[in-house]
């Protein structure tokens, strides 16, 4: 007995022990279950310390500013791309290069840090989080460019060269390679990286600074630590990480395709951070290797990544429910809520029948109703079909709302939640041909069900989880599930890859096989959509979630149940979005798995963000126009060239997106919202109407501008009479005398310290 309490204590001998049995468990059941050669679990250890040192740069920026760093990967890409082109094909020596990715990761970290991140200091996580998103964007443009503007005019070269190249240091009984050059000098990097880490941490000013920090920012400021320093620092290790990562595994599995490294490498990365707990860095390289092996076998056993990628949602969705339900007061008191940045008021009761107010909201009706119903009659007959994909594309907007922008949790992979909607519904479909609002029934079942079950275990830690598990569901969606390959793929999807699914007539007179039709149809369901997400916010549930987003921890004080007012608001989301998956199906004639991929589900997301998470019309709007340009828009400006068609939808959701959130954190809904309460001021000065819920505002400013200038005036008045005023008894004071006088040279009453 004494010995189990001695290995369940928190002790680091203890926690070691215990990490120790766990690495040997795991390594004893991937080699019951797949039987890994010894190659393939060197090259899984080897290919995991990638992943290992990802998880690493995410804990260290989670640990300083409580967000998950989605540019964790492409901070470091840039400097590291660069010194492999070098390499690869301008044959300049590997080690030669090697300085370049040795400084460049830390420059381009501390950059993005200084250049971007402080801009956004102040903002609530959620537009932090948003702002990473953006900022892996951005250098994406970058590093499409780079390859360009290096002289490299076809693909990347396949192989890195390197001194000691495939040479292989280890071999099996059968003359087999199990350990080559390259691997070696992974894990040397990997070692001395840790081990550099480590001792940063613990030794140096700046690292212990870095550690206090962490714990608590606010308190850390009050103790004279400088804050914007440590986090450029631990942004700077993060790129130092991110390239070394890349410099190193890009002779083994090749160059990087895409300077984000695709979130499929981030989401390895997350489950390596979710397993360390987002706190324990070495445990977070040692999960990355268990990862690495993980992958590996389960590429050995079923021949594509699809399987590996789909089994991350185990492993994410294991560590969540078997870590504590709430974080510590401490961690939650040093950082900024989830409450996102503004809600904006309705039309005041005082002005809404007034002639300029009923005018400009019918005039607007009229422009809004143009816009969607006439693009129909605009565009060529053969594009009407793919018209109809926008309006559902709005109702996914609307599921992201009611999820993100009142429930304050992220999604990045909603696209998934559209997937389980068709996928409930597309194989039925098919095959029996059923009712169509039976096959919307059969979808948002589907959708709100997916929804509770990926949101359970995250909602019970009131951190930022749900993104990385919605980012892990949204690949095994797209993978493995949607694949008739695999178990759940065969028994579900259409029989055929052919368009096999026919759009019905409704009632006998709407026919649905028309396109045009179609997309009326589907405008129809968005405006019930957003008509009943407007009735949701209004009501008591609605008023909850808002109240359970803004203040977690007063909500319960008046018989709020976190966990049950989120999953409410995951299954209305999830509802909606498995709704819009059936429409998807009918609108493509048959379930294409690509149609719903995580880049869809991050590129909606950002849509979303610029129109504005909290406004329903302008998030819509927001999703309408980017698809709309996407689907369209290189039809006018293919006379660019195909490069920048290609980094358009980049530009869009990077650079853009960064800009708009500095100057409107409420997205596209602010600006909006700020002229339509400019002229609301104009209209009530113009009737001499007294609205309080608009003048407010500006009498606060008027009334702190107006203290400003008379103390200001009070100072100089002061100056020029040689007297001061003492603010306790009131008393003029000679400037000379002013030390001698009681209440300036003693202690100061505590009305006056105040």
């Amino acid at each position: 007995m004494e010995i189990v309490k001695r290995l369940t204590g928190d002790s680091a001998p203890a926690r070691g022990v215990r990490v120790a049995l766990a690495v040997v468990a795991f390594l004893v059941a991937v080699e019951i279950v797949f039987g890994l050669s010894l190659s393939y679990l060197v090259y899984g250890v080897v290919l995991g310390s990638l992943y290992g040192m990802i998880g690493v740069a995410l804990i260290l920026i989670y640990r300083t500013s409580r967000i998950i760093n989605f540019a964790a990967g492409a901070i470091g890409a840039i400097p590291a791309i660069f010194a492999l082109i070098l390499d690869a094909h301008d044959k300049i020596p590997y080690l030669a290069v090697l300085p370049i990715a040795l400084i460049g990761g830390p420059l381009f970290g501390a950059g993005v840090d200084l250049l971007v991140m402080r801009r956004f200091s102040r903002s609530p996580r959620l537009i932090l989080t948003v702002v990473t998103i953006g900022v892996a964007q951005a250098l994406a443009i970058v590093g499409f460019f780079i390859p360009i503007w290096l002289g490299v005019k076809a693909n990347l070269p396949p192989n890195v060269p390197t001194p000691w190249g495939n040479s292989v240091l280890w071999r099996n009984g059968r003359g087999q390679p199990i350990l080559i050059g390259n691997q070696v000098f992974a894990l040397v990097v990997l070692v001395v990286l840790s081990v550099g880490l480590a001792l940063f941490l613990r030794y140096s000013r700046i690292g212990i600074a870095l550690r206090a920090s962490s714990e608590n920012a606010e308190r850390a400021a009050l103790l004279g630590i400088p804050v914007l320093l440590i986090g450029t620092v631990a942004w700077a290790a993060a790129g130092l990480l991110s390239s070394m990562a890349i410099f190193v595994q890009s002779p083994l599995i090749g160059l990087p395709q895409n300077v984000t490294l695709g979130f499929d490498t981030i989401l390895y990365g997350l489950a390596a951070a979710v397993i360390a707990r987002m706190e324990r860095i070495g445990l977070a390289l040692i999960a990355g290797m268990g990862i690495g092996i993980l992958i590996q076998a389960l590429v050995a056993r079923s021949g594509d990544n699809s399987v590996a990628e789909a089994a991350m949602v185990v492993v994410i969705m294991v560590a969540l429910l078997a870590q504590k339900g709430l974080v510590t007061r401490a961690l939650d008191a040093g950082t900024s809520t989830w409450q996102t940045v503004k809600q904006f008021r309705p039309i005041p009761v005082e002005l809404r029948d007034t002639p300029e107010v009923r005018t400009a909201r019918a005039t607007l009706f009229v422009a809004v109703a143009a816009l969607v119903l006439a693009p129909p009659y605009l565009i060529h007959s053969a594009d009407i079909s793919l018209l109809a994909v926008v309006p559902i594309y709005g109702m996914v907007a609307v599921s992201l709302v009611i999820l993100t922008g009142w429930a304050g949790q992220i999604s990045l992979g909603q696209f998934g939640l559209v997937g389980a909607g068709a996928l409930a519904a597309g194989g039925i479909i098919s095959r029996h041909n059923i009712d169509f609002f039976a096959a919307l029934g059969i979808g948002i079942a589907a959708g709100a069900i997916t929804a509770v079950i990926i949101g359970l275990p995250a909602v019970r830690i009131q951190v930022l989880y749900l993104g990385v598990t919605t980012l892990a569901f949204g690949y095994a969606m797209q993978g493995y599930l949607l694949n008739s390959h695999y178990w759940v793929g065969r028994h579900l999807m259409p029989n055929t890859l052919t368009a096999n699914i026919y759009r019905p007539v409704l009632y006998g007179r709407i026919d649905l096989a028309d396109d045009r039709s179609f997309y009326y149809s589907c405008l129809a369901l968005l405006a019930l959509t957003v008509l009943g997400a407007y009735a949701f916010r209004r009501n008591r549930s609605g008023r909850v979630l808002i109240a359970a987003r803004d203040n977690q921890r007063a909500a319960p004080a008046y018989s709020i149940n976190l966990v049950r007012t989120r999953l409410a608001a995951f299954a209305i989301s999830g509802g909606i979005a498995g709704m819009a998956g059936v429409l998807l199906v009918y609108q493509q004639h048959q379930v294409i798995p690509d149609s719903f991929s995580v880049l869809a589900s991050v590129e909606i997301f950002l849509a979303t963000v610029v129109g504005g998470l909290t406004s329903v019309g302008f998030a819509v709007s927001g999703a309408m126009i980017f698809e709309f340009t996407l689907l369209f828009g290189p039809r006018y400006y293919k006379f660019l060239g195909q490069d920048m068609i290609t980094i358009i939808p980049l530009l869009l959701t990077g650079p853009l997106l960064v800009v708009n959130l500095y100057f409107y954190p409420g997205g596209s809904a602010e600006a909006g919202f700020g002229q339509r309460d400019t002229f609301l001021r104009w209209v009530a000065r113009r009737h001499d109407i007294l609205v309080p819920s608009l003048v407010a505002d500006k009498r606060v400013e008027e009334e702190q501008q107006h203290a400003i200038v008379e103390e200001a005036e009070r100072h100089v008045e002061e100056a020029a009479s040689g007297h001061l005023v003492c603010p306790v008894c009131g008393a003029s004071i000679p400037v000379a005398a002013a030390l001698d006088h009681d209440h300036l040279r003693g202690p100061q009453p505590a009305t006056s310290a105040l």
